[in-house]
């Protein structure tokens, strides 16, 4: 398969939100939608993030938990020296 950088990091993101939900035996994928950019990603610009919409009941503790594999994914976690 062929994709650019940024559907890359999506894959990247899907499957830090299937490793974690396996390991914690939690379904996090059911608390959120990936929205889209209203664009076709054709470059391989770093600066495109996915809107993530969580579930009204989503806990608090599950967004940040998916919020923390979306900015891994798409490398905006600092390295703190």
């Amino acid at each position: 398969m062929n994709m650019n950088a940024f559907y890359e990091r999506l894959w990247h993101f899907a499957e830090l939100v299937n490793n974690a939900s396996q390991v914690e035996q939690y379904n996090y994928a059911e608390h959120f939608k990936v929205q889209h950019p209203p664009y076709p990603v054709v470059s391989s610009t770093r600066s495109i993030v996915p809107k993530l919409v969580f579930e009204e009941d989503c806990p608090t503790e599950t967004r940040l938990k998916i919020r923390y594999l979306l900015k891994k994914s798409f490398n905006r976690i600092r390295n703190k020296q």
